[in-house]
């Protein structure tokens, strides 16, 4: 996982497959990357070839933090198979923002 700042927008870009060896490893500087973030937080998801449920978990939860200290959350990039899971198990209804 690597970050940068942008115009107070804080991009995240994220590879690989994010499944539970990934979250766990991810979890930890999550909470510092959120809490710093100087406006709201793109997710960059275009290197992601693969999302488990733990994964969409940590995204959903990041979503809720932000939204808690009213930032957004914005996935950018999904590759049609990923958006295809998460479209599946109905993330799109509990953010459809993300969907575009």
């Amino acid at each position: 996982m690597k970050w940068e700042d942008r115009h107070d927008v804080r991009h995240v870009f994220l590879e690989g497959e994010l499944d539970h060896e990934a979250c766990e490893t991810i979890a930890a500087a999550w909470k510092d990357l959120l809490a710093t973030a100087p406006g709201p937080v793109v997710v960059e998801m275009g290197a992601v070839t693969f999302v488990s449920s733990q994964g969409i978990g940590l995204l959903l939860q990041a979503r809720a933090r932000l939204k808690r200290e009213g930032l957004e959350m914005f996935v950018h990039g999904l590759q049609p198979h990923v958006r295809k899971t998460l479209d599946t198990v109905g993330v799109f209804k509990a953010a459809p923002e993300w969907d575009v």
